[in-house]
């Protein structure tokens, strides 16, 4: 089964790092088949596996980036609950909008800044 967009990136950063599916899976208190699961999708990415995965990473010194948002992704459901209405409207709206590829960008990259302003 192919790779999900989360399953390419903790594959990457795992054999980055030198560290086998059984190895992490060791460390992580759980079993190879059920990390392979979440990386090739047929087992959702829980709130708790992404902290547990980035945290594992992180002690590593090689942090994924967007985790959440991959694991997201692969679990084709982006959750909503706990966000104000407002930002509910606007997930709901943007997924059925049919924007371009260079909207999609151009929408990408003032994400990308404001945030950037949000952290100075």
């Amino acid at each position: 089964m192919a790779l999900t967009a989360f399953g390419k990136a903790v594959r990457k950063a795992r054999v980055d790092i030198g560290q086998t599916l059984l190895s992490m899976a060791a460390e992580l208190d759980t079993t190879a088949s059920f990390l392979s699961a979440m990386e090739t999708g047929r087992k959702k990415i829980s709130a708790q596996w992404v902290g547990k995965i980035g945290k594992f990473f992180e002690e590593k010194g090689h942090p994924i980036a967007d985790l959440g948002q991959l694991a997201a992704v692969s679990n084709e459901a982006v959750p909503v609950d706990g966000l104000p209405l407002q930002q509910q409207m606007l997930v709901a709206g943007f997924a059925k909008s049919s924007f371009t590829a260079e909207e999609l960008k151009q929408i990408a990259q003032l994400l990308e800044k404001i945030n950037k302003r949000k952290k100075e």
